[in-house]
């Protein structure tokens, strides 16, 4: 594995009724990196999601493993779409925590894919994180990488890689990432 100066830690957390959303999630992370890699910047997006840690018994429960990666994360965000699952809301109450105790995960957002019909309170899931989350909509797969990539693109501007939009493409390092 390439060591990176600077790593942007995402923790993405859902349901596995998203597992398809995740894994475009991934693939885009994939794709960001290959540009990062290729113009040798030395920085590094890593996504952390329970489908990339070991399944195998490491002496704790795995969930706490994964509540560990949210409080090492520097951006938190939850899919919702039809289903609140209780370790997808643990993982949610572990990001409330840490960022109010250590301000780690920094950003924390929460996004919603439309959808008939729900087993669970938007409302109630909207007053249980609060202020210190960013909610927002999604309609389709393509809306919401557009939404990830604009989470990304303040960060990476601070770390010096230039990341623009036309009309048309967000681009990084001037390679077109994403059709807007």
């Amino acid at each position: 594995m390439i060591q990176s100066d600077k790593e942007i830690k995402i923790f993405l957390a859902s349901s596995e009724e998203l597992k398809l959303e995740r894994t475009h999630i991934g693939d885009l992370i994939n794709d960001v990196n290959s540009i990062l890699l290729s113009t040798e910047t030395n920085i590094r997006v890593r996504l952390l999601k329970w489908e990339n840690f070991n399944p195998s018994f490491t002496g704790e429960r795995k969930q706490s493993e994964y509540d560990n990666q949210v409080k090492n994360s520097d951006v938190f965000v939850v899919l919702f779409r039809s289903k609140a699952g209780k370790f997808t809301l643990e993982e949610v109450e572990t990001a409330i925590k840490a960022h109010t105790d250590n301000k780690k995960p920094e950003e924390l957002y929460c996004f919603f894919q439309d959808c008939e019909k729900r087993d669970f309170d938007i409302k109630e899931i909207n007053e249980k994180m609060g202020s210190i989350f960013f909610f927002d909509n999604f309609s389709d797969i393509n809306e919401l990488k557009l939404k990830i990539i604009k989470i990304l693109i303040p960060r990476l501007n601070a770390l010096g890689v230039t990341v623009s939009e036309t009309d048309k493409f967000i681009q990084i390092c001037s390679v077109n990432i994403l059709r807007k």
